[in-house]
């Protein structure tokens, strides 16, 4: 089997594969984000963090939310670079300069 074959082959079967799961993936995603139920280690999680699991978010919460989530994921991303060196997997490459990090 060529190398296109086989790309066409390996398509097929990731179309196939959406085709038979998105029914039983979309009745369970639309269950998850429609129920009420809370499960235990939900509302422990809830409980810890004082969030009321049953109110609708605010978009200006919304907000905030995102902009935590994007700096912190930046703060990590330069000290990934920073660190690289040092990481597992490196490869030998050495970390990369505070310039081009941030």
């Amino acid at each position: 089997m060529n190398a296109t074959a086989a790309g066409f082959l390996q398509a097929f079967a990731l179309v196939a594969l959406l085709a038979l799961s998105y029914r039983p993936l979309g009745d369970y995603i639309a269950y998850v984000l429609t129920t009420r139920k809370h499960w235990r280690a939900e509302r422990g999680i809830y409980k810890l963090i004082g969030v009321d699991g049953d109110a609708e978010q605010t978009w200006p919460a919304y907000l905030r939310s995102v902009l935590a989530f994007s700096f912190i994921s930046v703060l990590f991303l330069y000290g990934f670079q920073r660190l690289q060196e040092h990481l597992w997997l490196s490869l030998g490459f050495p970390a990369v300069s505070p310039s081009m990090a941030w």
